[in-house]
């Protein structure tokens, strides 16, 4: 589902768990990284891109690298929107952008990822199809803030 209807922007809403807490009072940021991931996972499934598609294709998106921005801290029983998006696709990798905000609007991280697609075959990378590109329209800037 579009934020705020843009295209290409999927959004993931949560509510902090007790179990997501840390020693410090708050989110845990391993916690984050598992959120970013699933609402990866759940855009490509909302655009025709379940898992058991990827197993069919005999291929797979694997993480090459993550670099997350903490700006501020989540506590239990927040609203956070989880926001993700592609802003770039190559013959074999992608980069997927995401925000996590509470509901007020205040951004507590931001992550970009840089995924491989691979053959599990011979575990080594492969061509992105043209209709799994297609799937996933292009956002090259951050979307804006919803209040």
């Amino acid at each position: 589902s579009g934020a705020g209807g843009q295209a290409g922007v999927h959004e993931q809403r949560r509510t902090v768990q007790d179990v997501e807490i840390d020693e410090l009072g708050h989110v845990n940021n391993l916690r984050y990284l598992e959120w970013m991931l699933a609402a990866a996972v759940d855009h490509s499934s909302a655009v025709g891109w379940p898992a058991e598609r990827y197993r069919e294709l005999g291929n797979a998106w694997v993480v090459r690298s993550h670099a997350i921005e903490y700006l501020r801290p989540a506590f239990v029983d927040d609203d956070l929107r989880v926001r993700t998006w592609v802003s770039d696709m190559s013959k074999v990798s992608s980069r997927r952008k995401t925000t996590v905000s509470r509901a007020d609007g205040a951004t507590l991280a931001r992550c970009e990822t840089l995924w491989v697609f691979v053959s599990r075959r011979a575990h080594a990378l492969d061509r992105v199809p043209p209709e799994l590109a297609a799937a996933f329209p292009l956002v090259p800037d951050a979307p804006p803030r919803v209040r």
